[in-house]
């Protein structure tokens, strides 16, 4: 019986070492990911506007594409320039990708930071609170990095738009995570009958 009981132990222990090992390199890949992106997001900051001006490839597309009907007059202000949609519609065009971009390059960061720390156990809130942190440290510092580059202009209004692709990057992530579990649970669970 002690043999038996001392082998289960073993085992067991091996077990708990393996899954250790595993979120530990885990936790390293994701850290080592989440550093990639941050050098990605910073190299972009330092490129000038004319560098990631789409206004070229629009004309080109729209001229090929031909548009038939007349746009309507949707027109906002971001900082100190209005965008119109009928009067400057590649303006307009490039304001909501640049700005698209942003969400998705910030949402992607935080659910890198967010999943690398819940892969370590980390309880849900310190890995929102923490990921929504590292978001606007790096949010902050690309904005001053893009002071120093050629016609480009710092606003912490971005920083805003960072947080809120953090956000919507963090609540997607948890969002298919807890559907996955849930749809995973259905398949395992018996069908009761009456």
């Amino acid at each position: 019986m002690k043999v038996v009981m001392n082998h289960m132990m073993e085992e067991g222990s091996g077990r708990t070492r393996q899954k250790h090992v595993r979120r530990t390199y885990g936790f390293l890949i994701a850290l080592l990911l989440i550093v990639l992106w941050i050098l990605v997001i910073w190299s972009m900051s330092t490129q000038s506007s004319q560098q990631q001006d789409i206004q070229p490839w629009l004309h080109k597309w729209s001229q090929k594409l031909q548009i038939g009907f007349t746009l309507p007059d949707v027109q906002f202000t971001y900082g100190e320039y209005e965008y119109s949609l009928k009067q400057r519609p590649y303006d307009f065009a490039e304001f909501i990708f640049r700005k698209s971009a942003h969400l998705f390059v910030y949402a992607v960061l935080a659910v890198l930071v967010y999943g690398g720390l819940r892969y370590r156990r980390t309880s849900i809130i310190t890995c929102i609170v923490s990921a929504l942190a590292v978001v606007c440290i790096i949010a902050s510092i690309d904005e001053y990095i893009q002071q120093f580059s050629p016609d480009r202009t710092s606003s912490i209004r971005d920083v805003g738009v960072d947080l809120l692709g953090g956000c919507c990057g963090i609540a997607i992530y948890a969002g298919l995570q807890f559907l996955i579990r849930r749809i995973r649970k259905r398949k395992h669970t018996p069908i009761q009958s009456e």
